[in-house]
C-alpha cells in the first residue's frame, strides 16, 4: 500500500445476513480514494428477484418498485469485478461485505475477489480510542461527516470514504514510535488492516517530523505531558470573601448564570446557618429535582472548603462525579469568582499502570484482541493526560489483560522504576492533596472512609443521592469467598509448576539449583498445600452444618448460619485460616521474585517459553487478585462479633456430571447498614445528606433508620419542592391489561413484556428508558424485541448485553431515538435531559426480590421483632425507587416526557395506590390499556409541539 494505491470503499444493501438461505444484495455502492482523495462513486441499485423483506424496506427506503427496473446481479457482476480488480477493498466491518460480495460472485459463476481488505471498524477503534460506540451513524456524527441517507449503499459507502480519509489523517498525525510500535503489533488484525499500520509507519518515516511539543517520549512509548497548571485571573470581579446572606446579595451572585430559585437559595442559608452555628449538626435535605441541588450545596461549602479542610462529596456512580467535576465546578467557578482546585477520587484499578503495560508489550500475545487494546492504549497515551481507563469506553475491563496492567496502588509503585515520575495514579494523589474539594463515589467511600491520608483530618461530607449509599455499604460490606474458584486455580497453576509435567513446564526457565529454581518450588508446594487445605474446609461445612439434599431442580442449596453456628466455624477452623494466610503469602512473594527475575531477562526466551509464563501469570493473578476480597471477608468474617446485623451464608452448586465435585461459596452479608453508616459519618464533620426523592409519603422515618439515626441523636430535615410544571410537563400512564408476573410462566410474560413495548416503541421516535428488576427478564425482552425487528429500525441498548453502564450511557446520550433496557442501577444518579430521554417504561414494581436470601433473613428479624417488614421496608423502599424512576424523565423545565408503569400492581392493590400518593401532586395519570396508552402519548407529543 502507497499513495498511488487505489482504495474501493464499499458497502452493501441486502435481503438478508445469510446468502445461504437466499439473501441477496439489493444496492452496491463504491467510492474510490487514490492519494488521499475521492475520485469516483459509484452507486447501483440491485433487482434481488425475490420479495424483499419489509423490514429491510423500512431500513433502507429502498422500495420494490425501485428495484424491479434494475438490472439482476449475474448481469452487473462483470462490471464489478473490473472496477474493484487492484484495489484494497475496505468496509465498515468488511468480514460482512466481501464475503457477501464474494459469495454472490460465486453464485453466478464468477471467481471470488482475491483482494487485500481494511476494516474501518477495527481502524476506528485504534484511532479514536475515546469514541464511545463505532457505529458509522456515531462516528459520523463524532467527526462532523454529514450521513444524508443511513443504511442506503451510496450514501454509506461516500461516508465511510470520508471516514477513513479522516482516520488516515489522524494516523498521519502521530509520533513515529507509537506508529513503529503499531506496526509491530498489527498482525493480527481483520484482512491487511494491520498492513495499512506498516505502510503510514513506512510514508511518516520517510518524512522525519520532529516530536510534538505537547508530547515526550519514555522507554519507547509516546506519552502526552501533563496539562499545566491553569492561570486563570483569578479572584474575578464578583469575588466576595463572605458568604452572600441577603437575598439580594445571592441574586446578584446567581445572575446572570442561574436563575432565581427560592427553594435553592433555602438550601444553601441551611447549609450556611449549620456551620455559623455553635454545634452544626448533620442535615437531611430532600432537594426535589430541578432546584439546582448541585450548586444548592457546593455554593455555600465554597466558602468553608480548603485544602487543609476539604469538601468530600460522594456520589452514587462514576458518571456523576464526572458531571459535578465537567458541568457543576466550572459553573461554580462562574459564581464565586474563584479557581475551585478539585479532584476525582476512585480505585487505583481505574488507571493503567505505565510500567506494567510497558512490559505486556513485551510479552508475545497470540489473542487479537489483546494486539487491539494495545494498539488502542498507545494511541490514547498520546491523548490522555489522566490515565483513567474508563476513557476508553469499553465494554469490559474484567479480562486478564487489564488485570495485569491495571494500577495496584502507591505501595506498588518503586522509585528508580522508569516511569515513576510519569505515573498517573502518583501524579493524581499528589493533586488530590492540593485539592479543597475531592469527589468520590459511594463504594469507594464505604470502603475508605478511614482514609485520612487522602481526604485530610475530619473533612466536610456531602452524600449526594443518600439513599444510594445504604446500598453500597451493604455491598461492601458484603464479601463472597469462593472456595471452589481457589481450588481450581491452584489446579491449574500447579500443571505449570509439577517438575513431573513434561510440556509446559516453567522449571526449564530458570536455573537448576537456582534462588529462583527454589522459588518455583516453593510456589509448588505451597499451591498444593493450599488445594488440600480448601478440601478440609469444604468437608467440614458439609458434615458440621447438615447441607440439606437439593431437589432435582435446583441448580444449588442455601444455607443461613445463625450467629452461634458462625462462632463454632470460626473455632473450629481457625487453623485452616492461618495455613491459608501463610500459603498465600509465600506464593505470592515467591511468584513476584520469579516475575521480577524474569522481566530482567526478557530477551533470553523464547516467545514459547514466554507464552508458558504468561499463562501461569495469568492464574497466580487471578488467585492474588482474588485475596484481596478474601481478607476482607476474613476480617469481617472473624474480626467482626457476630451481631444480628450479620449473616453468613453458604452456597454449595450441584455438579453437572455425577464425576465433578459440588462448589462451594461463603458469604458474608450486613442485613442493617445503620451502625456501619454511622461509622463511617464519625471520620467526618457533620454531614450533610441530600437527593430528590428521600422522603417516603412526607415522612423521612424510613431512612433515618436505615442510616443508622437514632431518636436521641440531632439530625436536622428539610423537604424542597420542585419547580417544575408537571402539568404540563410530563403524563403518567398505568397499564390496565399490563401482564402478570404472578400469573405467567416466565417465558410467557417475557413474550407479553416484549409485546406490550412493541405496541409503545414501535414508530416512536422519542428516546426510551425501559427498567427491569431483573437481568433475565431484560435479556430475554432485549432477544425477543429483535427477532421482532425493532433493532433494525432502532438501536436498542441493554445493560450487561450491549456494554457496560457507563458505555450504554455514553451512547445513549449521542441517540436520537435509541432505546435502553436497564435495571434498577439506572433508577438514580443519571441525567438525561431534554430530548435526551423523552420516555420511561417501568415494567414492574422495584420490590426487592422477595426469594433472595438476605431479604428473607432481614424480613425474618424484622418479624421477630413485632416489625410488618412490608410496610416498614419493602413498601418505603420500593417507593423511594418509583420516585427516583419518575425522576429520570423531567430534568429541567424545558423537559417534556410520559412515564408508562406495565405492572397491575399499581392499580389493583392497596400498596399500588400508596406509592402513586408519593408522586408529584401536579403530575396527570391516567389508567388505560396499553393500546391508549400509546395514541395517548402520540396525542402528548403532538399538543407539545
Amino acid at each position: 500500500m502507497n499513495q498511488e494505491t487505489i482504495y474501493a470503499v464499499v458497502d452493501l444493501e441486502t435481503t438478508g445476513t445469510n446468502i445461504k438461505e437466499g439473501d441477496r444484495i439489493i444496492q452496491f455502492g463504491c467510492a474510490l480514494i487514490q492519494n488521499g482523495k475521492i475520485i469516483q462513486t459509484i452507486s447501483q441499485d440491485v433487482n434481488p428477484l425475490r420479495d424483499v423483506p419489509t423490514k429491510i424496506q423500512h431500513l433502507t427506503h429502498i422500495t420494490a418498485d425501485q428495484l424491479e427496473l434494475a438490472p439482476i446481479f449475474e448481469d452487473l457482476a462483470p462490471t464489478l469485478v473490473e472496477l474493484l480488480s487492484g484495489t484494497v477493498f475496505v468496509a465498515h466491518n468488511i468480514n460482512f461485505d466481501l464475503p457477501f460480495l464474494n459469495g454472490e460472485l460465486e453464485r453466478v459463476g464468477q471467481p471470488p475477489l482475491d483482494l487485500p481488505g481494511i476494516d474501518t471498524v477495527e481502524l476506528a477503534q485504534i484511532v479514536l480510542p475515546e469514541a464511545p460506540s463505532y457505529r458509522l451513524q456515531d462516528l459520523t456524527q463524532l467527526l462532523a461527516i454529514e450521513h444524508d441517507n443511513p443504511h442506503q449503499a451510496d450514501s454509506d459507502a461516500l461516508v465511510t470514504a470520508k471516514l477513513f480519509l479522516k482516520l488516515m489523517a489522524r494516523l498521519k498525525t502521530l509520533p513515529l514510535v507509537t506508529l513503529e510500535r503499531l506496526s509491530a503489533l498489527g498482525a493480527g488484525l481483520l484482512r491487511q488492516t494491520g498492513d495499512f499500520f506498516t505502510a503510514i509507519a513506512e510514508q511518516m518515516h520517510a518524512q522525519s517530523r520532529p516530536l510534538p511539543n505537547d508530547l515526550l517520549i519514555r522507554e519507547n512509548i509516546a506519552l502526552r505531558k501533563p496539562a499545566e497548571e491553569s492561570f486563570k485571573i483569578y479572584p474575578g470581579s464578583n469575588f466576595a470573601a463572605d458568604y452572600p446572606v441577603e437575598e439580594a446579595d445571592k441574586k446578584r451572585l446567581l445572575k446572570p448564570h442561574l436563575k432565581w430559585r427560592k427553594a435553592q437559595a433555602a438550601m444553601m442559608d441551611m447549609i450556611h446557618d449549620n456551620f455559623e452555628s455553635e454545634a452544626p449538626e448533620p442535615l437531611l435535605i430532600e432537594a426535589a429535582t430541578g432546584l439546582g441541588k448541585t450548586i444548592g450545596y457546593l455554593l455555600p461549602y465554597s466558602y468553608r472548603m480548603m485544602p487543609e479542610h476539604k469538601l468530600v462529596v460522594a456520589t452514587s456512580t462514576t458518571l456523576l462525579q464526572d458531571q459535578i467535576l465537567t458541568q457543576a465546578r466550572p459553573l461554580l467557578e462562574k459564581l464565586v469568582g474563584r479557581q475551585i482546585n478539585a479532584e476525582i477520587v476512585k480505585s487505583p484499578r481505574h488507571y493503567l499502570d505505565l510500567h506494567r503495560f510497558e512490559l505486556s508489550l513485551r510479552l508475545p500475545h497470540k489473542n487479537r484482541m489483546v494486539r487491539l487494546l494495545q494498539m488502542k492504549i498507545l494511541v490514547w497515551l498520546t491523548q490522555t493526560t489522566t490515565g483513567d481507563l474508563d476513557e476508553l469506553n469499553l465494554t469490559s475491563y474484567q479480562t486478564p489483560f487489564f488485570n495485569n496492567v491495571q494500577h495496584r496502588g502507591l505501595t506498588s509503585l518503586q522509585p528508580q522504576a522508569p516511569f515513576y515520575q510519569d505515573d498517573f495514579f502518583r501524579r493524581l494523589h499528589k493533586r488530590q492533596q492540593q485539592a479543597e474539594l475531592l469527589v468520590t463515589n459511594h463504594a469507594y467511600l464505604a470502603e475508605h472512609a478511614n482514609d485520612h491520608q487522602t481526604w485530610g483530618a475530619r473533612p466536610y461530607l456531602v452524600l449526594d443521592e443518600a439513599q444510594n449509599m445504604i446500598f453500597n455499604v451493604q455491598k461492601i460490606a458484603q464479601q463472597d469467598w469462593s472456595l471452589s474458584r481457589w481450588q481450581l486455580w491452584s489446579q491449574k497453576g500447579l500443571q505449570y509448576t509439577d517438575p513431573e509435567q513434561a510440556n509446559d513446564n516453567l522449571a526449564r526457565l530458570f536455573p537448576k539449583k537456582s534462588p529462583q529454581a527454589r522459588s518455583l518450588r516453593l510456589v509448588h508446594k505451597n499451591l498444593t498445600k493450599l488445594g488440600r487445605t480448601i478440601s478440609d474446609l469444604e468437608t467440614y461445612l458439609t458434615t458440621a452444618f447438615e447441607l440439606p439434599q437439593p431437589e432435582a431442580h435446583q441448580a444449588f442449596i442455601e444455607r443461613y448460619l445463625n450467629p452461634d453456628e458462625v462462632v463454632q466455624f470460626v473455632t473450629a477452623c481457625h487453623n485452616q485460616f492461618d495455613q491459608l494466610n501463610r500459603q498465600l503469602l509465600t506464593i505470592q512473594d515467591h511468584f513476584l521474585a520469579l516475575r521480577y527475575w524474569l522481566e530482567q531477562r526478557l530477551e533470553q526466551y523464547t516467545e514459547g517459553d514466554l507464552g508458558i509464563w504468561q499463562s501461569f501469570e495469568n492464574e497466580i493473578n487471578l488467585l492474588l487478585a482474588d485475596v484481596e476480597a478474601y481478607q476482607r471477608f476474613e476480617q469481617l468474617f472473624i474480626a467482626t462479633k457476630p451481631q444480628e446485623q450479620h449473616a453468613l451464608m453458604i452456597q454449595m452448586t450441584q455438579p453437572k456430571q455425577p464425576s465433578q465435585l459440588p462448589q462451594f461459596k461463603l458469604q458474608w452479608q450486613l442485613l442493617s447498614a445503620g451502625p456501619q453508616m454511622q461509622q463511617i459519618l464519625a471520620h467526618f464533620e457533620p454531614v450533610t445528606l441530600t437527593g430528590a426523592t428521600l422522603a417516603v409519603n412526607g415522612h423521612f422515618d424510613y431512612l433515618k433508620r436505615e442510616l443508622g439515626f437514632t431518636e436521641a441523636q440531632p439530625l436536622a430535615t428539610k423537604k424542597l419542592r420542585s419547580p417544575f410544571r408537571f402539568k404540563q410537563q410530563a403524563r403518567f400512564f398505568i397499564a390496565e391489561d399490563g401482564p402478570s408476573q404472578k400469573n405467567l410462566a416466565p417465558n410467557e410474560y417475557h413474550h407479553a413484556v416484549a409485546e406490550q413495548l412493541l405496541t409503545l416503541l414501535v414508530g416512536n421516535p422519542h428516546q426510551a428508558l425501559v427498567l427491569f428488576n431483573s437481568n433475565q427478564a431484560l435479556e430475554q425482552v432485549y432477544y425477543a424485541l429483535g427477532r421482532a425487528g425493532l433493532s433494525l429500525d432502532r438501536e436498542i441498548l441493554a445493560q450487561g448485553i450491549t456494554g457496560s453502564a457507563e458505555k450504554i450511557t455514553k451512547r445513549f446520550m449521542l441517540g436520537h431515538d435509541s432505546i435502553l433496557l436497564a435495571t434498577s442501577s439506572f433508577i438514580a444518579g443519571v441525567d438525561f435531559p431534554e430530548s435526551a430521554l423523552e420516555l420511561v417504561v417501568l415494567v414492574q414494581l422495584p420490590f426487592d426480590a422477595p426469594n433472595a436470601l438476605q431479604t428473607r433473613i432481614r424480613y425474618a428479624q424484622l418479624s421477630a421483632q413485632g416489625i410488618n417488614p412490608f410496610k416498614a421496608e419493602a413498601l418505603p423502599k420500593a417507593t423511594i425507587k418509583l420516585r427516583q424512576a419518575f425522576g429520570r424523565l423531567i430534568r429541567t423545565p424545558n423537559d417534556r416526557g410520559v412515564f408508562i408503569c406495565l405492572d397491575p400492581r399499581l392499580l389493583s392493590t392497596q400498596y399500588g395506590q400508596q406509592m402513586r400518593r408519593a408522586l408529584p401532586t401536579s403530575l396527570p395519570q391516567k389508567a388505560a390499556s396499553v393500546k391508549i396508552i400509546r395514541e395517548l402519548t402520540d396525542l402528548f407529543w403532538l399538543n407539545s409541539h
